[in-house]
């Protein structure tokens, strides 16, 4: 099985607390195991970019918005808000 990457999709790091940014790798990578997403590649009639919808993931006062690159296991965060 494909380890899942994240791309921050130029996210400025000093943004986002490196403990928040590991925890939502953590997440995303145990969903990406439980989906076992690798399989749903070898489908796919193509070999370009296959995005998912959007998801949200929630931790703390912070709320993620990405997607799922299902062709280059690879989940791309578009957005990061921290409530205050």
């Amino acid at each position: 099985m494909d380890k899942l990457r994240v791309d921050w999709n130029l996210l400025s790091p000093a943004r986002i607390p490196d403990w928040i940014r590991a925890s939502v790798e953590l997440h995303l990578s145990v969903l990406w195991q439980s989906l076992d997403c690798s399989r749903i590649r070898d489908l796919l009639p193509w070999n370009g970019p296959f995005l998912s919808e959007a998801f949200e993931i929630n931790l703390g006062k912070w709320s993620f918005l990405y997607e799922i690159d299902l062709s280059s296991s690879t989940a791309v965060v578009r957005q990061a808000r921290a409530d205050t």
